[in-house]
């Protein structure tokens, strides 16, 4: 691998499934290693600050929330510039942070090299520390797709029980 890579982490971890992409990013670091030109980022609502974070790296993966219509716990999966219209629809505040931030990026000519969101489609966004149950239930999935997509990019993985490189 050349270069830094990042995975961030968007949501609201006041807004029940709102904050699956914390909660993801959380339980990446607990089951796996990572090497140190992997940053993982908690980004959670900061929106436009975090354009430099995205400015710096050569890759991202951005882990959220993403509503699809799809049904609850749907794992998606957005490449290239697919998040542009992905995020039309908003819901919440965070929606517009997340289509700004990658807007401003773009706009700066400072987008990633490589950009990937992956994220859970969510069944209730509103007040709640937890996800629902149902998402709760699919972010190892997440996690692991995480891990699949810093594999394939060559980064040396090492999960507490074995390894993928």
């Amino acid at each position: 691998m050349s270069g830094a890579a990042v995975v961030l982490g968007l949501g609201n971890v006041a807004q029940a499934d709102d904050g699956l992409g914390i909660h993801a990013v959380r339980e990446l670091l607990a089951r796996y290693d990572l090497p140190p030109e992997v940053e993982v980022i908690e980004g959670g609502t900061a929106g436009l600050l975090l354009v430099p974070v995205l400015s710096d790296a050569d890759r991202a993966v951005i882990v959220d929330a993403i509503d699809l219509g799809a049904v609850p716990g749907t794992l998606h999966r957005l490449e290239g510039r697919a998040w542009s219209t992905a995020f039309l629809r908003r819901f919440t505040p965070h929606d517009a942070a997340l289509s700004d931030l990658l807007g401003a990026t773009a706009l700066a000519g400072a987008l990633p090299a490589e950009l990937l969101l992956l994220g859970l489609q969510p069944e209730r966004i509103g007040w709640g520390c937890e996800p629902t149950s149902t998402v709760a239930t699919a972010i190892p999935v997440l996690v692991d797709a995480v891990a699949d997509v810093l594999c394939g990019w060559g980064v040396r993985v090492e999960r507490r029980l074995g390894i993928c490189a």
